[in-house]
């Protein structure tokens, strides 16, 4: 299969490189083509656009970045149509996915909604466009599953992926010394920094987090490098400090500090999953602050305060994230016996969140539903006909129904499906003499008993008529002439299953769901009549 996927954010490209493997794992001839960041590239496939150079977060900031948002959605538009993917995945990224989701949908892509966007935290308008545009929604926090419920959303949870992320990660296989010596570390004890991956964060939170380094002498400080940040963000605000900045040591910084000051979103659940306290910091433009707090709904910042539903550690959150508070915060944690009783806090957090595996199962579960989806989908076309409109409806591979349509109706919509096409092409060649017989992959929906007279009446030739008596004798139910009949009624495939051959008792002309005066027409097309001993309009 062919799968589209968008990550805007380094989050997003963890997630999102998990979910790949998985799909490789389940899908041997999975193709790739993504937005995303290096871990993504790391699994294969065609990287169309680097998170770095999309991620935007703020009210204030996305008004400033709108002409590169709209280049950006008109690149993705395009190169979406152009790579015709079975499938489109879109991870959390909730201002540019949206509106692919929506385009998506109108040019009848599949669209995968993996890592819901955070609606039950605000902007709750934004479910109608789940409804609406969403054909499966994959969530990663359990509470999440009866919040959808209750908006009629069957949303399918498989576990949280980042519990494979820290459980898998190769910092489990080396010790604390090993760790030390490797980054050329002194023996004081660790406080790890985690300012964001955004550059807007980061020139928020950091200078904040180099003035709290002096009042932890006895400590060494170390801050964890975003990989798509350029070290020269970081650099200015560490002129006059000593906090080490590491770079791709996220997890091992984690694990191993005494303490850590990080910044909301997907590394407060990672410092818990990785057994570190924490103090989660959040702040940014005054402006987008203001606006956000109007707007957002939720008790907590922090999703290990979400998932537990009850302030497990500490959150500081704009004002309140000052040098001072945070000093206060940290202090609190180095203190006696207190890494002990969060550590057990969380594991109850992990019991919430269930076992590892998620990935692999929301792969499967992936390839799953697009499976039913596929089989479940219908297409439709009209075609303007001697006898009238027909409407044709296929499945992914075959035709399942041709109906009369009584009048034109302006809602319907043509679709392009092969199958269709070649339908149409087959019935212009019946109406205009050039195809006495249809070739074409059929799949008719009825009873045993209904399929077998259908498969009857697909042997009656072209210009021969049947009684209703005659094809009951020759499936095996000579006195199931009425149940032939009714069966001829039901025919899906109008015309395909030449039923219109099927007369009753003395070439009587009897019986046609759409019309006597459609059934004499066909049958006089098919010159039927010359082929008989006598007329059958007498």
């Amino acid at each position: 299969m062919k799968y589209y996927i968008i990550a805007g954010e380094a989050s997003g490209d963890l997630h999102g490189s998990n979910l790949m493997k998985g799909l490789k794992a389940s899908d041997s001839s999975a193709e790739f083509r993504f937005w995303g960041g290096d871990l993504m590239a790391a699994e294969g496939g065609t990287l169309v656009r680097h998170y770095k150079e999309t991620a935007v977060v703020g009210f204030v900031e996305v008004l400033m970045s709108l002409d590169k948002i709209t280049k950006n959605l008109r690149l993705c538009k395009k190169d979406l149509l152009d790579y015709k993917p079975d499938v489109l995945i879109l991870i959390d990224y909730p201002g540019f996915n949206f509106r692919i989701a929506k385009f998506a949908k109108e040019n009848n892509i599949i669209v995968f909604y993996y890592i819901s966007p955070k609606v039950w935290a605000w902007k709750e308008s934004r479910v109608k466009n789940l409804k609406r545009d969403v054909d499966r929604l994959f969530i990663i926090f359990p509470f999440e599953i009866e919040y959808f419920k209750k908006w009629g959303i069957n949303a399918i949870y498989n576990g949280n992926p980042l519990l494979d992320s820290t459980a898998g990660h190769p910092v489990h296989k080396e010790s604390e010394h090993e760790f030390r010596k490797r980054n050329n570390l002194n023996e004081k004890p660790i406080i790890g920094l985690l300012a964001g991956s955004r550059v807007m964060e980061i020139n928020y939170l950091l200078p904040r987090m180099v003035k709290i380094e002096q009042n932890f002498p006895d400590y060494q400080f170390l801050l964890a490098g975003a990989p798509s940040i350029e070290k020269s963000i970081y650099n200015k605000h560490l002129k006059s400090s000593n906090i080490k900045l590491l770079t791709g040591e996220t997890y091992g910084i984690l694990k191993h500090s005494k303490a850590t000051v990080l910044s909301s979103g997907t590394a407060s659940l990672e410092a818990a999953l990785l057994d570190a306290p924490q103090v989660v910091c959040y702040g940014g433009n005054e402006i987008s602050y203001r606006i956000a707090k109007l707007l957002v709904k939720v008790k907590f910042i922090s999703l290990v305060n979400l998932i537990l539903d009850r302030p497990v550690v500490k959150e500081l959150i704009q004002h309140e994230c000052t040098p001072d508070k945070i000093t206060k915060e940290l202090k609190k944690l180095l203190g006696k016996g207190q890494r002990e009783k969060l550590v057990k806090k969380y594991s109850k957090l992990r019991d919430l969140l269930g076992g590892e595996g998620a990935s692999v199962k929301v792969a499967k579960s992936m390839i799953e539903e697009y499976n039913k989806i596929v089989d479940s989908r219908r297409f439709t076309k009209v075609i303007d006909t001697p006898i009238g409109l027909l409407k044709l409806i296929c499945d992914k591979d075959s035709l399942t129904e041709v109906t009369y349509l009584q009048s034109k109706n302006n809602n319907l919509h043509n679709d392009n499906h092969p199958v269709l096409t070649e339908a149409e092409k087959q019935f212009m060649e019946y109406f205009a003499n050039q195809r006495k017989s249809f070739d074409l992959p059929v799949k008719p929906d009825g009873t045993e008993f209904q399929r077998k007279v259908w498969d009857e009446l697909c042997k009656i030739p072209y210009g021969k008529v049947r009684s209703y008596g005659e094809v009951a004798k020759l499936i095996g139910t000579k006195d199931a002439n009425r149940a032939v009949g009714m069966a001829c009624k039901m025919n899906p495939l109008l015309i395909v299953v030449p039923c219109h051959r099927v007369l009753g008792a003395h070439n009587k002309l009897t019986g046609f769901n759409i019309g006597i005066d459609k059934k004499s027409f066909l049958l006089e097309h098919e010159k039927a009549y010359q082929s008989e001993e006598q007329n059958l309009f007498n």
